[in-house]
């Protein structure tokens, strides 16, 4: 009966420390830095503090237009994407945008790289690009 018992609590335990590895960790945001970007033209750095949000905005695509912004690099060591790239929500008179979000997890550079291409193609040839060094700090 007690080698029942201990399986079972060994079982119960180690079901419960599985669980607790798929949590994300809750983190604390002081700030959100927007950066918006413009395709083929050169963009300032970025200097951000550890455990603030990088929000990237980028032009487009156009609604029907096949169009999607990639994310070609990012340093995963010190910038955690935190959304998906996702079409902003459409406001009268202004212009489609794209949005992504990232969170600085410690000290370092990353190269953010965004290419528009059609998701459909076989070898996908950019028709716009946008580049953004940000740089974490503490």
């Amino acid at each position: 009966m007690k080698h029942a018992f201990r399986s079972l609590f060994c079982i119960a335990a180690l079901a419960l420390l599985v669980a607790g590895c798929e949590t994300k960790p809750v983190r604390h945001v002081r700030s959100t830095q927007t950066v918006v970007l413009s395709p083929d033209k050169p963009s300032p750095d970025v200097e951000v503090e550890v455990v603030t949000d990088v929000k990237i905005v980028l032009p487009g695509p156009d609604p029907g237009s096949g169009l999607e912004w990639e994310i070609v690099s990012n340093n995963i060591k010190c910038l955690d994407q935190t959304s998906a790239l996702k079409l902003a929500p459409a406001v009268p008179g202004a212009a489609p945008t794209t949005t992504v979000t990232y969170y600085a997890l410690r000290p370092g550079k990353s190269t953010l790289r965004f290419m528009l291409v059609r998701p459909n193609e076989a070898v996908a040839v950019p028709l716009a690009k946008c580049v953004v060094l940000v740089r974490v700090v503490d």
